[in-house]
């Protein structure tokens, strides 16, 4: 029985230590993926370059930047633009001329 009990607490910190590791690990992996990216006043400079105005929200997504602006016909538009270049990825047009 004490030998069961042993073997049981072994795996049991195994798993445990290797859940740890494998949450460091996730964490590093996201923080080495962050460091390449743009900053948000590159990211701003980036879009409107692209040809966007009045841009009143950069958010910082999972998987790049997300930002609300008006292109040149004046429709708000919503940016998905990618972290690592500041490319403009997808449009999606929000709203009319009127808010």
């Amino acid at each position: 029985m004490k030998t069961s009990h042993t073997i049981f607490a072994a795996v049991l910190t195994a798993a445990t230590l290797g859940g740890t590791a494998i949450a460091a690990s996730s964490a590093a992996d996201r923080e080495n993926a962050s460091a390449d990216w743009l900053t948000i006043p590159a990211i701003y400079e980036k879009v409107t370059a692209a040809g966007y105005a009045d841009i009143h929200e950069i958010e910082r997504e999972r998987r790049g930047y997300d930002v609300e602006a008006y292109d040149s016909h004046g429709d708000r538009v919503e940016l998905f633009v990618d972290p690592t270049n500041g490319e403009v990825l997808d449009v999606r047009v929000k709203k009319g001329k009127s808010d």
